[in-house]
């Protein structure tokens, strides 16, 4: 059965009148108070090991012998959140309790903070970030999580057309304890403040060829700020033609505000 989604006009132009407004403060804001992003693309793991190579082409991970991957197991979990920069009361409380049992994690807007990093070593988890930018000496981006070290990595970083913050994403590839086909999983942060979806389009367009090259099973995960038709129109398609099973899952915007989704999956 495929998804259908509607997008109802009166409440897609109500968006629209309410947005509009607000770009001219927008772009003013970004020019008093914007960021400082990396001068290159720079993703980084828990060893302070950096990968400066853009996706689509895969890095290996440094220094893995250092871990003992068993691989993943299945079924595994795996948790997306937009975290919001670790702004909302007992973030740390809620994730505590949401990733019981998690094997993967994807969180987007994530404040690389010693808090963050502390609920990684003590939770038993690897991480990868992609650095978007640096505020008030601390950075930003997207961070992958998993209970098993990943083999492979690549970043992108692209900015908003119109408020230059930067939007990154992260592909990085995991062995599984039971297959020897690798698990391709990606975590993008998609670009949001736009009248068309085109921008949204060229921000996937590196992963779609990844996925293209890719043997394995694949999880395109994160916040692809699909709030309207044609925006959720630019991603559903896009996976479909370069042959990938697509399941949708359409969450309530309620659920940003009060947690992330979780899903349990067996690799096949």
């Amino acid at each position: 059965m495929k998804p259908h989604i509607t997008f109802p006009k009166r409440r897609l132009r109500a968006i629209y009148c309410w947005l509009l407004p607000l770009l001219p403060l927008i772009f003013i804001a970004a020019l008093l108070f914007f960021p400082e992003p990396a001068e290159n693309l720079t993703v980084f793991d828990d060893n302070q090991q950096f990968y400066l190579q853009p996706c689509p082409t895969l890095s290996p991970v440094k220094n893995r012998a250092k871990e003992k991957s068993q691989g993943l197991p299945s079924p595994f979990t795996l948790l997306n959140w937009n975290i919001y920069k670790q702004q909302r009361p007992q973030w740390r409380e809620k994730l505590q309790e949401w990733t019981a049992g998690a094997d993967l994690l994807t969180l987007q807007e994530v404040k690389y903070s010693p808090e963050l990093t502390h609920f990684s070593e003590v939770n038993g988890f690897s991480h990868l970030q992609n650095y978007a930018f640096k505020y008030q000496d601390i950075i930003y981006g997207v961070n992958t999580l998993s209970k098993q070290p990943a083999s492979s990595v690549c970043g992108t970083r692209d900015n908003e057309p119109w408020i230059r913050v930067p939007k990154t994403a992260l592909a990085s590839s995991y062995t599984f304890a039971n297959s020897s086909d690798p698990l391709l999983l990606i975590n993008l942060h998609g670009i949001n403040f736009t009248l068309s979806s085109d921008p949204l389009s060229r921000q996937l367009q590196p992963y779609l060829e990844l996925i293209k090259t890719h043997s394995g099973p694949i999880i395109f995960s994160g916040d692809f700020n699909s709030w309207s038709a044609q925006r959720l129109a630019a991603v559903a398609p896009s996976l479909k033609r370069v042959s990938v099973k697509f399941y949708l899952t359409q969450i309530n915007v309620s659920l940003f505000l009060a947690g992330p989704w979780i899903i349990s999956i067996s690799a096949v």
